[in-house]
């Protein structure tokens, strides 16, 4: 299935929530099923951190989608039912402008210069590209982790644009924890030699960064649980003792050496840097004020033993979306997988995201 592309803020600059701003955006989506006649089913589909605008690929296809299990005639994500918009974020590498684009002020990739990007940013832009494939309205939007930041965004900036939100493992705010978490990330990032400052594509790229990078961001996407069942204290038969000795530490570097394929380096920070900054009352006098433009029907899902968005940071947000009048059904449960449920777990999260997307709500 061939990537749709389209540009928008073409006649006036998107000005960016933090200073400064971009033209002529390029954005990368896809389209799954058949929008209805009253344009009533569309269904716009929010990417987690590394993700792209391809949730789902066609059987024909040599590689399967990020939620290929999930979507499909039929399953959680009923193509037979809904039509889904999906589009790779702003700041990211897979087709949306980000800082490997071409500046056009340049003619060379924006690297260094690339602008800070919030969700409420990343927001705009799915806004224009909605507005350009002429959709009137979203019967509900949903996203997993930062894809759910965005999907709680759109509910407070576009109230009367969006019927129902699922938001799956991601709370209101990063812990500080979290960020800790993306510190060092982006340090091992920023430390590797061929950095440049973050323009490095007219030589070598800081794989190295990146890779180590990824490998302690797995570290918290899945559970102690799921990493003993896995690989236990299994070893290489033949395994370097400095290196890839036991099975855990090969499967984490060959992680690191996969993301390399597809990912860029200062997307990475990009994004890293947006999930931390995340704040739903950017822009509105407070957080009550923010949250109580809500009035879609709202689904929050968390996974109690979540490594990344932990269970105290879910029921904290439950319990503010309650407060400020959200109409909510907050579910929690375990899983082997932690924060990588929301991916692979199909059994646990099928009937909420089926009635999230109906608009059910539980009294």
């Amino acid at each position: 299935m061939t990537i749709k592309k389209t540009t928008v803020f073409t006649h006036q600059p998107l000005q960016l929530t933090l200073g400064g701003q971009l033209e002529h955006i390029d954005v990368a989506y896809q389209t799954y099923g058949v929008l209805n006649a009253d344009k009533s089913n569309a269904v716009l589909i929010c990417h987690a951190l590394t993700g792209d605008a391809e949730p789902y690929f066609d059987q024909e296809a040599n590689q399967q989608g990020w939620w290929q299990n999930f979507m499909g005639d039929g399953l959680a994500l009923d193509t037979s039912r809904y039509f889904f918009i999906c589009s790779n974020v702003l700041g990211g590498c897979k087709g949306t402008t980000g800082p490997s684009s071409v500046n056009p002020q340049t003619g060379r990739p924006y690297g260094s210069q690339f602008p800070t990007v919030v969700v409420q940013d990343i927001v705009k832009v799915q806004k224009a590209l909605l507005d350009s494939l002429a959709i009137p309205h979203l019967h509900a939007i949903i996203g997993g982790s930062f894809g759910g930041m965005q999907a709680n965004q759109w509910a407070i900036d576009y109230p009367d644009f969006v019927s129902n939100v699922v938001n799956l493992c991601s709370s209101l705010s990063f812990s500080a924890e979290a960020i800790g978490f993306n510190h060092v990330m982006r340090q091992a990032v920023i430390s590797d030699p061929n950095f440049n400052n973050g323009d490095y594509y007219d030589g070598a790229k800081p794989d190295k960064g990146l890779a180590l990078a990824r490998m302690l961001g797995m570290l918290t996407y899945r559970t102690d649980v799921q990493l003993t069942k896995a690989f236990g204290r299994a070893t290489k038969a033949e395994g370097n003792l400095q290196g890839d000795y036991f099975q855990v530490e090969s499967y984490l570097s060959y992680q690191g050496q996969k993301f390399l394929a597809r990912f860029d380096a200062n997307s990475y920070l990009h994004l890293l840097r947006a999930l931390d900054l995340y704040d739903p009352s950017l822009g509105y006098a407070d957080l009550k004020t923010a949250l109580s433009r809500i009035q879609a029907r709202y689904t929050l899902v968390s996974v109690d033993n979540d490594q990344l968005f932990k269970l105290p940071e879910l029921r904290k947000s439950k319990q503010l979306l309650e407060e400020n009048g959200v109409n909510l059904n907050y579910y929690e449960f375990s899983s082997d997988y932690g924060h990588d449920a929301f991916l692979v777990d199909y059994a646990f999260f099928e009937h909420k995201i089926r009635d999230g997307l109906a608009g059910k709500i539980e009294k």
